[in-house]
């Protein structure tokens, strides 16, 4: 009898122990931090219009209504170069772990300005919306500690707070220093949609570490799909003639900053730097094939697909 008592305070003690080492390893990580922190995301709207995303966020303040920000830039190069890539806003911490961003909604699918992240709630508490187009009451329904990259993280799971089933629909998984699983900036409001859109975080890394992967069988640095699967998703730019033997003309509503051009692989054939809201490029020299032209304009970054005859 004394023996299994001792085993029973035995095993109480040991599984004790373990619970406060657990919690003595956990530490919690900051959104922002310093270095270079860049995410790659994968976003498709509700018309299948793909968009490749790539988010910088830096050591650099910036000074946004009376509040220092880090800035964060936007760019779909391989390698982040602040002096090409576009700061689009900046974000910033405070002491209760929540999240503000503060800049232009310039890209689909991007979350409105204001508080778009707070690790200091509980299982219970709501989320705050900032979204005017959807009336819905989000609350933290429930929270995991997860194991990456050498460190614990908590992730929140974020449920409607009508539902009260014994398991709700999860809106949107945010993780402690990482983001969204469905991308850095992506509205988890827009789950709410009939065509709900699809984002992806696919990547992040810290200072040129790689810390998060969902499918390591795909790189950080490749559009997801195929060239000739992005359909023209804007109609603020225009490319004409298209299809186009000699030369191409695009024109913007909007002033253009820069120009790139991919071939069917993915690289970059050409790229210009420009102030004007009308591009003549002489493509002769071209092969014959698909062609994706970026076109990075003060309202944001957009494709078009081009067919060179």
């Amino acid at each position: 009898m004394k023996t299994h008592f001792y085993k029973l305070v035995l095993g109480f003690l040991i599984t004790l122990f373990a619970l406060n080492l657990n919690a003595q390893d956990y530490e919690y990580i900051p959104m922002v931090k310093p270095g270079v922190q860049i995410w790659t995301c994968d976003f498709i709207d509700c018309w299948d219009h793909y968009l490749f995303r790539r988010f910088a966020l830096t050591d650099e303040d910036t000074l946004i209504d009376g509040d220092t920000y880090k800035k964060l830039y936007f760019f779909t190069d391989s390698i982040f170069n602040p002096l090409t890539a576009e700061c689009v806003g900046g974000l910033r911490e405070n002491e209760q772990k929540q999240v503000y961003y503060k800049g232009g909604d310039i890209l689909g699918g991007m979350v409105n300005q204001g508080l778009i992240y707070d690790f200091s709630l509980s299982v219970g508490d709501t989320f705050p919306n900032i979204n005017p187009y959807f009336p819905y009451v989000l609350e933290v329904k429930n929270i995991d500690t997860v194991y990456y990259a050498g460190a614990q993280r908590r992730e929140f799971e974020i449920g409607e707070l009508s539902d009260t089933s014994s398991s709700p629909y999860i809106v949107a998984q945010l993780i402690e220093g990482i983001g969204n699983t469905q991308g850095l900036m992506f509205d988890m409001y827009l789950n709410f949609t009939l065509c709900q859109p699809q984002g992806r975080n696919r990547c992040y890394e810290h200072n040129g570490e790689l810390l998060y992967h969902d499918n390591p069988s795909q790189d950080c640095i490749t559009p997801l799909y195929g060239l000739r699967d992005i359909i023209q998703e804007d109609n603020s730019i225009t490319l004409y003639p298209n299809p186009a033997r000699k030369e191409v003309n695009i024109s913007s509503e909007s002033i253009i900053n820069s120009i790139e051009v991919f071939n069917s692989l993915g690289q970059k054939v050409y790229q210009t730097d420009i102030k004007a809201k009308e591009k003549t490029l002489d493509i002769n020299s071209f092969s014959k094939g698909v062609y994706i032209i970026g076109v990075n304009t003060d309202k944001g970054y957009i494709r078009k697909k081009l067919i060179k005859n």
